[in-house]
């Protein structure tokens, strides 16, 4: 592990994530257990898009991705929406051209946002506080347990990418991304707990020590405390048997089925598999999945023909070489 470069985990980190939805997104609301096991790309017939072809969860990671690198690093919430908008409007880093995958609560978002906008004209796209003014409306309409999804959650992980030699500020960030469009408590822990694991991941922590790591969260959510405080240590995830693991939408379920999917396998290849198998919200937990497996086993440990199979991969290798460019350019020592 010590000889991977950072440059490796960014580039894996990104490519993880759009590598894994692709092989999830065919069994996306599908019954565990009742389709044949996902081995490699197939062709998704909910959507009719081909093989490779990576989901909403690429799409607004990028989106993300492609704010901060345009911005150097500095993380300015509203233009991160902007990109969302424009992928949900106009297919803005999709792999098909357009947005064929969103969820309900995000959608709920960006129709609010794009009023918001509208009626803002005066705001400058590069003001860290231009969404300001609107965040009390997503507050109003989405800040309820009902709108606890995961689609912050499978987006966040260009935070730890920029910021992972600054943890307090990754934490802070992380949770600042998700307020835009999943403001309940629950998903903003979500993503901050998910952060703090990829920066360690990215300042090459140990698999035991990741595991050792979360087990010390001061857990605010019951939820997440729930569902996560009983995990001490690798043998305690490797003691869960798959049947307990939920990978609904709900975030706390996804993050749990995506760190389950990390800590009991040993390949990036195994862990993703693991993952997508678990059907219902696959593209999802793979996504998340990927996000930190990649960090963790880099760039190389992801199989060739997952990485040559994507659609549009030329894309998703943009974004992850503007991410490594601007971690060159940031510099410092790692956190």
């Amino acid at each position: 592990m010590d000889t991977l470069t950072v440059d490796s985990r960014i580039k894996g980190s990104i490519f993880g994530v759009a590598v894994v939805d692709a092989l999830g997104g065919p069994v996306e609301f599908q019954p565990r257990g009742t389709f044949d096991p996902v081995t490699d790309f197939r062709h998704n017939e909910h959507f009719d898009v081909p093989p490779g072809t990576w989901t909403d969860d690429t799409s607004m990671t990028l989106c993300l991705a492609k704010s901060l690198i345009d911005s150097k690093g500095e993380f300015i919430s509203q233009a991160a929406i902007r990109n969302y908008i424009d992928w949900w409007e106009d297919g803005y880093l999709s792999a098909t051209g357009d947005c064929f995958d969103i969820g309900a609560g995000t959608t709920k978002a960006l129709m609010t946002w794009q009023g918001y906008f509208d009626r803002s004209p005066h705001i400058q796209k590069d003001d860290p506080h231009g969404h300001e003014g609107g965040q009390p409306a997503i507050d109003k309409a989405l800040k309820r347990e009902e709108f606890c999804g995961n689609g912050s959650l499978m987006r966040v992980s260009p935070i730890a990418l920029v910021y992972f030699r600054n943890m307090p500020e990754a934490i802070a960030n992380a949770a600042a991304s998700s307020d835009v469009t999943h403001p309940y408590p629950t998903c903003a822990e979500a993503c901050t707990i998910y952060t703090r694991l990829l920066v360690h991941a990215l300042n090459n922590t140990s698999k035991t020590n990741l595991a050792a790591d979360l087990s010390t969260t001061a857990w605010k959510d019951p939820s997440l405390k729930g569902r996560l405080s009983g995990y001490r240590t690798l043998s305690d995830w490797a003691a869960q048997d798959e049947d307990s693991i939920k990978s609904s939408g709900f975030v706390v379920s996804t993050l749990e089925a995506a760190l389950w999917a990390f800590f009991t396998t040993d390949s990036f290849e195994a862990g993703a598999l693991r993952a997508v198998n678990l059907g219902w919200d696959a593209d999802t937990v793979g996504a998340v999945y990927g996000g930190l497996a990649g960090a963790f086993y880099g760039f190389e440990a992801i199989p060739r023909r997952w990485v040559g199979g994507l659609q549009r991969g030329e894309i998703v290798a943009g974004i992850a070489e503007g991410l490594v460019a601007l971690s060159r350019g940031r510099g410092g020592g790692l956190a």
